[in-house]
């Protein structure tokens, strides 16, 4: 009977893989592949006829080598501060904790040790994370038929005056590459960043990566105009409310401060080996500069960044939308319809779903893990957050760090020759006064290991489920010290 259980739902797992209308993106993973990932399952349960479902998850646990992962990537590399990992399904969920979400603050000029753990309730910085929360929108707005995503944004919002016929599809689907002609965070202020993003206009050429913020900043002014409301007030009715998300914000109340992951003291290191060191990114405010330039202290959401959230929330909209609560099924499944993969000169662009990430036939760029469906997504966040949902099979995960903190983020090309790294992998720059300082560019790409390695998980617990009754929902909380 367990036999039968477990061919059926590696069926399963096939068939939802193909749910995708890109031929490129269908058999990534053979029945092989995923008999290689699920046997853990059933030599787990041989070799433990007699054992609760708790005691059998915590071997799969330990089997995965993901708590190892987790300690070389906080503890060792030291490539952030701390992080938060839930994953699973709507029964069987592990949330693992480890490290810090702040290591050091400024005093009398100087960045001194203060620790800060990270906890349940940690809020992050979602930045591009947020994305997702304007496609969202713009789907329900859809459904009740206050926009046609065919046409023309200019039809809605006529002060985009350089748009053409772009339509609000080729800006949820990265179809168009939108610039402006200058930068908005060059902006004085507001006024002056909202003209400027007024005079987007379509670049006439298809980059191989078709990634931008500015469509999303556009469809926020559309979904503001045909509503009549505010972006914020926008999504705390259609989303915030109705997904319980309690700890959700714009702007973080002064009673929730405490709870933020430290951004603060991020750098960069310039062609002239000058470093340059953010003071004023403290927990609250955004990193995101295009988001400070169009308001966001004062209570402006940009579309494409700005919105700070927890774990316990980001998990519950995104069981809403796997239940069907916030948009219908159609909808959430034309999230991840494509309009931008295809072959140029024998290598594959990126291919982007609505405002999120898709799976890519090429490996080396960031994807959906190949064994979940052809229907699940993913929305990365550059302060250090990632979601992913997978409709088809009902498996979420959130992943959440200070990434930035105390961290630099970019060094010029022509300084590579004074980057350290150690047995460990962990890179540190040398600074001109002789101390070093640790390198966090390769987070998004180090990342990537331990997501797949709690995505391998979740599809284990979910045959688990399968194979072993328990009709309690379990909730498992695993702190790395």
């Amino acid at each position: 009977m367990k036999y039968a259980i477990y061919r059926k739902y590696i069926d399963n797992l096939m068939k939802n893989q193909n749910n995708t209308t890109i031929p490129c993106l269908q058999d990534i993973y053979t029945k092989k592949d995923y008999e290689n990932l699920l046997n853990p399952v059933m030599r787990v349960i041989k070799e433990n006829p007699h054992a609760s479902l708790t005691t059998l998850r915590l071997k799969l646990f330990l089997q995965s080598g993901l708590k190892e992962i987790i300690d070389n990537f906080v503890k060792q590399t030291k490539i952030t501060p701390g992080i938060i990992l839930d994953f699973g399904t709507f029964k069987n969920r592990d949330t693992i904790l480890c490290g810090n979400r702040q290591e050091v603050i400024l005093q009398n000029g100087k960045l001194v040790k203060e620790e800060l753990p990270i906890e349940e309730d940690t809020i992050f910085d979602l930045a591009s994370t947020s994305k997702i929360f304007t496609a969202v929108v713009m789907l329900m707005l859809e459904e009740d038929r206050l926009i046609d995503v065919f046409e023309p944004v200019q039809k809605y919002v006529p002060e985009f005056v350089n748009l053409g016929n772009t339509t609000i599809y080729d800006l949820l689907k990265f179809r168009v590459n939108v610039v402006t002609l200058e930068r908005i965070d060059s902006a004085k202020n507001k006024e002056e960043a909202l003209e400027i993003l007024y005079h987007a206009y379509p670049r006439d050429v298809q980059l191989q990566n078709a990634y931008t913020d500015i469509g999303a900043m556009i469809l926020r002014v559309v979904a503001e105009i045909v509503t009549d409301m505010k972006f914020d007030k926008l999504l705390e009715t259609l989303i915030f409310r109705r997904c319980n998300m309690n700890n959700t914000y714009l702007n973080v109340p002064s009673y929730d401060l405490d709870k933020v992951a430290n951004e603060n003291y991020s750098a960069i290191i310039n062609k002239d080996s000058k470093v340059i060191t953010r003071y004023d990114n403290i927990p609250g405010t955004v990193h995101d500069p295009k988001a400070k330039a169009m308001g966001h202290i004062d209570g402006i959401a940009p579309g494409h960044a700005g919105f700070f959230s927890s774990k316990n929330d980001m998990i519950k909209f995104a069981n809403k939308l796997i239940n069907g609560n916030l948009i219908k099924n159609d909808s959430l499944f034309s999230i991840s319809d494509t309009e931008t993969g295809f072959v140029d000169e024998d290598r594959y662009t990126k291919f982007f779903g609505s405002l999120v990430y898709l799976k890519q036939p090429d490996p080396k760029y960031l994807s959906v893990y190949p064994p979940l469906s052809g229907r699940a997504f993913m929305s990365p966040g550059f302060a250090g957050t990632e979601l992913v949902i997978d409709p088809l099979n009902k498996i979420t995960l959130f992943v959440a760090s200070p990434r930035l903190h105390n961290r630099i983020y970019h060094v010029d090309k022509s300084q590579i020759s004074n980057i350290k790294i150690d047995e460990h992998n962990k890179k540190t720059f040398l600074m001109p006064d002789g101390s070093e300082k640790i390198i966090c560019s390769d987070y998004a790409k180090s990342k990537e290991a331990l997501v797949t390695l709690a995505l391998d998980l979740a599809l284990q617990y979910q045959l688990l489920e399968q194979l072993v009754t328990n009709e309690k929902e379990m909730h498992l909380v695993r702190e790395l010290n």
